[in-house]
């Protein structure tokens, strides 16, 4: 009975198996950037992927929206891709792109964004809410609410080289 029993106590607690499924559907997912071109986010599988939740009207995400974008140029040549989903209408995202010339990959979530940030464990539907993926998928960071200045910086100068073996 007890063999029986810890693998379906694994099973219905909610963890890792989760999060897994999470990064599947995210994979899945194809979502328009702002100017209305397609995105697979299975393109970034296989690379460290950020995943930042995110809207034009919060502050805390607005005041974050710049380090992420500068981090997403710094840390590109070390296979780590750093993608905005934002919960506005493609108008709105696309215009705050603009005004702050941001590079980074900004997607057009809608609200149904927030229902993939849940499954990543944002319960309280909070923003800015952010995803550190391994290569593989598996969640190896989760921030709900604004970053702390180099809390992202100390994520990724943590990440070993994909390919080496040692990925987590």
């Amino acid at each position: 009975m007890v063999l029986i029993a810890a693998p379906l106590v694994w099973f219905l607690v909610p963890g890792r198996r989760d999060r897994t499924e999470a990064a599947e559907r995210l994979y899945a997912t194809a979502l328009d950037d702002v100017d209305g071109h397609r995105q697979r986010l299975a393109q970034w599988r296989g690379r460290y992927l950020v995943v930042n939740f995110w809207a034009t009207w919060c502050a805390p995400c607005v005041a974050e929206m710049p380090e992420l974008d500068r981090l997403q140029s710094q840390y590109a040549q070390r296979n780590i891709v750093i993608v905005g989903i934002g919960i506005d209408g493609p108008e709105q995202i696309r215009q705050f792109r603009d005004r702050l010339a941001l590079r980074m990959p900004l997607l057009v979530g809608g609200f149904d964004a927030l229902s993939l940030a849940r499954e990543f464990g944002d319960n309280q539907g909070v923003l800015p809410y952010t995803v550190l993926l391994s290569a593989d998928g598996a969640v190896l960071h989760q921030r709900t609410g604004a970053l702390v200045a180099g809390e992202m910086r100390q994520w990724l100068d943590g990440l070993p080289p994909i390919g080496t073996g040692h990925s987590p």
